[in-house]
C-alpha cells in the first residue's frame, strides 16, 4: 500500500469499521462510551437493528422503577394528592365552562385511586408501552427534520440512534426513581434537587426538573449520533436534538 491509500485510509471517517459490524453488546456499550465511534461504525455498515434491545432494557427498568414507586405508599400518595388538585383545577374550569358534569367530575377524581387495579394497569402498561412511543414519535421528528435538511440517510439508523441513546434514559430514570424513594418526593438528577416547587412556582420547578444530567446527556448522544449517520456537521444537529428538548421541556412545563 502506497503513502496515497495510508492517506485517505486515515482522512476517511469510520473507513476502517466499514467491514467490521458491532455486536449488540458492543453498540449498548459504545453508546455510553464511545457515541461517536459507535455511530460512525453503524452509519458505514450493513442495516442492523440495534433500538430493539436497548428498548427491552428500558421497559425492565421502567417496571422496576414502577414497583419501586409502587411499593413506597407515601411517595405514591403525595404523587397522587398533587395529580389530583392539577385534575381538579381542570374539571372545575370544564364544569363552569358546561363542557363536564360534576357528576362526571367526581367520579373522575374517585377513578384516580393509587390502590385501585386501573390506577395499577396504567402504571405498569405506561412503563411497557412509553418507550415504544418515546422512539417512534422522536425518530418520527428527527426524520422529518433531516429530511427538511435534506440529509442523506436511512431511518432504520435513525431509529438505532434513538433507540441506543434510549438506555442513558432507562439509566436516569432508575436513579431517579431511587433518589425520589430516598427523599419522599418525586425528583430527577438535576436543577430540581435546588430548588422547591413552593420556592419557584409549579411550571418553573416543572421546567427545572426537566434540565436534569441524564436528559442532556441524551440530547447530547442524539446530537452526536444524527451528526454521523445523516452526514451533517454538528451544529446541525444539536439544533435539532435541542430543539426538540426545549419544545418538550416548556410545552409540557406549561401545560402540564
Amino acid at each position: 500500500m502506497n503513502e496515497e491509500d495510508l492517506s485517505k485510509q486515515e482522512t476517511t471517517p469510520g473507513i476502517e469499521n466499514q467491514n467490521e459490524q458491532l455486536s449488540k453488546i458492543e453498540a449498548l456499550a459504545g453508546v455510553i462510551t464511545a457515541p461517536s465511534e459507535t455511530s460512525e461504525t453503524i452509519a458505514n455498515t450493513p442495516k442492523k437493528n440495534y433500538w430493539l434491545l436497548p428498548v427491552i432494557i428500558f421497559i425492565v427498568v421502567n417496571l422496576i422503577a414502577t414497583f419501586l414507586f409502587m411499593s413506597d405508599k407515601e411517595l405514591v400518595n403525595k404523587t397522587m394528592d398533587k395529580q389530583k388538585e392539577m385534575m381538579r383545577e381542570q374539571f372545575d374550569k370544564k364544569v363552569k365552562e358546561g363542557k363536564m358534569t360534576q357528576e362526571d367530575a367526581n367520579k373522575a377524581m374517585e377513578s384516580m385511586n393509587p390502590a385501585g387495579i386501573f390506577f395499577k394497569v396504567i402504571a405498569f402498561g405506561g412503563a411497557v408501552i412509553g418507550p415504544f412511543i418515546m422512539l417512534l414519535l422522536l425518530s418520527v421528528v428527527f426524520l422529518l427534520g433531516l429530511k427538511i435538511m435534506k440529509a442523506q440517510f436511512d431511518f432504520t439508523n435513525v431509529l438505532n440512534v434513538v433507540g441506543l441513546a434510549l438506555l442513558i434514559v432507562a439509566l436516569g430514570n432508575l436513579i431517579s426513581i431511587v433518589i425520589s424513594v430516598l427523599r419522599g418526593d418525586m425528583s430527577t438528577v438535576g436543577l430540581g434537587l435546588l430548588f422547591s416547587e413552593e420556592a419557584v412556582g409549579k411550571k418553573a420547578y416543572a421546567l427545572l426538573t426537566k434540565l436534569d444530567v441524564f436528559s442532556i446527556w441524551f440530547y447530547v448522544v442524539l446530537a452526536i449520533g444524527l451528526s454521523k449517520i445523516a452526514r451533517i456537521n454538528m451544529i446541525k444537529s444539536a439544533s435539532l436534538a435541542f430543539g426538540v428538548f426545549i419544545v418538550y421541556a416548556v410545552v409540557t412545563s406549561l401545560l402540564f
